[in-house]
């Protein structure tokens, strides 16, 4: 069995066993899809995708809450969903829709409504008391699950998933944390699955294809059902034609998607569990799966592999994976797939770090399909950082003569000191990007620093990704001394001189950065001194750090023994150590006398030869930090979206 080998489930043949597992978009607009969401779903599809499983979560009832997701149970949302098959279908890849109700998981403000649940049992992800569901409305949820389910039909879906993972309530029926009924919904195993099984045969009668149930194998919540519970659910629920497996909920969705801030769950026992108490297709996971991972999955008993956050960062890892290709890595950052959606940054829908066109398939053509440029050029890049390595390895492919040069003897930048401690992960992008030049015939010059004068007019184009500077810890005239948080990165990785930056004991660190170089900074301090006191304007240290990180990274800190002191600036820095601190609040002042003061600032863009070169020239151009200093998704963008138009 192999991962491009054709397969079945419920009589329908699917072209390989790669499925693009379902992941919520925010392509909705009044609960119908967006084409958006069809170009989406298409392209993972087009990259070698057998089988789709999407739209995620559509909502089967009116009762359910939420603007991100589609209303299955429309009729108006019907035409909508058929163009998002036929994008799919385009590639001879299949799709199954994917039903839920959100229980009690979600909240009814916009919609001045209560969430309903089998019991009167609250969410953590949730600060609403859901209405425990009377017979009538679980009459009228399980009409909505056949409703939906013709309306896939209609719109030409292949077959039907049912979610018993996050946000469903067929998994809190089953769930002793939020099931506590008394009736012939709650009680034993047989009992809690009894709603799953009338929902399984509900939309069995109106839907053409397979019917799927994808399942959390542990809630991984205090009160929760756990993996060793999987054997007897599974005995208990019935009528499904294949099963596709997850973990979590939606309170625990750090762990559901862990990210570079908490440890990945370990499902491939649970999965081998759950594939020998079944007699249907299995599709198994990991929290990243890859290519690599798929031999595992299939000794683990799954008869097809999904893949989430993998096909974001690159929508043909398979079929770059089919031909022995490289394809760019997943690098755990949670930055864009999760916070777009949940933290509703980033323009509020799916986004991808390390791929600028995921989320934007409408605007952005896939690289392999990008055009030669019409008048090639001779480029040159100075800076072999992010944004520059992305900008040349693009416009050398399209066909540029490009060459860059780099100060330093390395490429890849500011990324060799991000990747190191829970950010470990970045080095994966750093090796990409790096790869990709070397595989488009980039000519790369090490120490080979560039200033104005070195510039003549053989070169057609000029762009500058020279990145930023060092904050500038002098700026902010304290009277005693203050250690550069890059300091003590350059010194846990081996670049500094760790003997010479002696920091004793007792440290206080102030956050001025607010983002997660503060957690990278304070767990390095943890490991050479005895008391580290994290100090910020906010509630937490690196309170701006995306939420589905956050929480791991401040339970992290607080394990190892980190103190917080919340709603504080650094005041002052006196000459004999003493520090001052101001109550962002109530303007009250308190001092500390710690061992060393470490300051996690900001850098700013180094646009020194940008400047100079722009008085001289008109074909000059700046991407990434040295425009403005952002995050690595701004490099990756500006670098390809700059490579794209030249």
């Amino acid at each position: 069995m192999g991962l491009f080998d054709s397969a079945a489930i419920g009589g329908l043949s699917i072209p390989n066993r790669g499925v693009f597992r379902p992941v919520r978009t925010r392509f909705v607009e009044d609960g119908r899809p967006t084409a958006e969401l069809a170009a989406h779903l298409g392209a993972r599809a087009a990259g070698g995708a057998g089988l789709v499983v999407g739209p995620a979560q559509m909502l089967v009832h009116p009762s359910a809450s939420g603007a991100a997701f589609v209303d299955a149970y429309d009729d108006e949302a019907v035409a909508g969903l058929a163009g998002v098959v036929d994008a799919v279908h385009e590639h001879d890849a299949r799709i199954f829709g994917q039903l839920t109700h959100t229980g009690g998981e979600s909240r009814g403000d916009w919609e001045m409504q209560a969430q309903l649940a089998p019991s009167a049992s609250p969410s953590d992800a949730a600060y609403e008391m859901p209405k425990a569901m009377t017979r009538a409305d679980v009459d009228d949820v399980l009409d909505g699950f056949a409703t939906a389910a013709a309306n896939l039909d209609a719109a030409g879906f292949d077959g039907v998933e049912l979610t018993a993972g996050p946000f469903s309530v067929l998994r809190q029926f089953l769930s002793p944390r939020y099931n506590t009924r008394e009736d012939e919904y709650g009680g034993d195993w047989g009992d809690r699955a009894r709603f799953v099984n009338e929902a399984l045969a509900a939309v069995s009668e109106r839907a053409s294809g397979p019917v799927g149930l994808h399942l959390s194998l542990s809630e991984l919540e205090y009160g929760g059902y756990e993996f060793g519970d999987v054997p007897a659910i599974l005995d208990a629920v019935e009528g499904f034609d294949y099963l596709s497996c997850t973990v979590g909920t939606r309170a625990t969705y750090g762990q559901t998607h862990a990210g570079v801030s908490v440890p990945s769950p370990d499902l491939l026992d649970p999965i081998a569990t759950a594939a020998d108490h079944v007699d249907t297709p299995v599709v198994g996971r990991l929290p990243f799966t890859t290519p690599d991972d798929v031999d595992a999955l299939f000794d683990a008993g799954v008869d097809f592999v999904s893949f989430t956050r993998q096909l974001l960062a690159d929508a043909e890892t398979l079929a770059k994976a089919a031909d022995d290709r490289r394809y760019d890595r997943c690098i755990q950052c949670n930055q864009k797939c999760l916070e777009g959606i949940y933290g509703h940054a980033h323009g509020g829908h799916v986004e991808c770090v390390v791929d600028p066109r995921t989320g934007r398939e409408t605007e952005l053509y896939a690289l392999s399909e990008v055009e030669p440029a019409a008048l090639p050029q001779r480029i040159l890049v100075a800076g072999g950082g992010s944004a520059g390595l992305r900008f040349a390895a693009v416009a050398a492919e399209r066909g540029h003569d490009v060459t860059l040069r780099e100060a330093s003897d390395r490429l890849g930048g500011q990324l060799h000191l991000a990747a190191q401690g829970p950010l470990e992960p970045f080095g994966r992008a750093a090796a990409d990007l790096e790869a990709a030049v070397h595989e488009a015939g980039v000519t790369v010059e090490l120490e080979t620093p560039v200033s104005a004068d070195d510039v003549g007019r053989e070169w057609d184009a000029v762009v500058v990704a020279t990145g930023a500077t060092r904050p500038d810890t002098s700026a902010l005239d304290f009277d005693g001394e203050i250690v550069d948080a890059f300091d003590v990165l350059d010194s846990a990785a081996g670049e500094g001189d760790s003997e010479a930056l002696d920091l004793g004991s007792d440290v206080l660190l102030f956050d001025d950065n607010r983002w997660v170089i503060t957690v990278q900074t304070g767990l390095a301090l943890l490991d050479r001194a005895e008391s580290v006191e994290m100090v910020s304007r906010d509630h937490y240290p690196a309170f701006r750090t995306e939420q589905p990180n956050l929480p791991g990274f401040v339970a992290a800190l607080q394990a190892r023994g980190a103190t917080f002191t919340g709603n504080h600036a650094l005041e002052a820095v006196d000459a004999d150590g003493t520090v001052t601190l101001r109550n962002t609040l109530t303007g009250e002042t308190a001092t500390r006398t710690p061992d060393s003061v470490v300051v996690v600032g900001r850098r700013r863009a180094d646009e020194r030869l940008y400047l100079d070169l722009d008085e001289r020239r008109d074909d000059v151009y700046r991407v990434g930090d040295a425009v403005s200093p952002r995050k690595l998704d701004r490099a990756y963008y500006d670098g390809e979206i700059l490579a794209r138009r030249l």
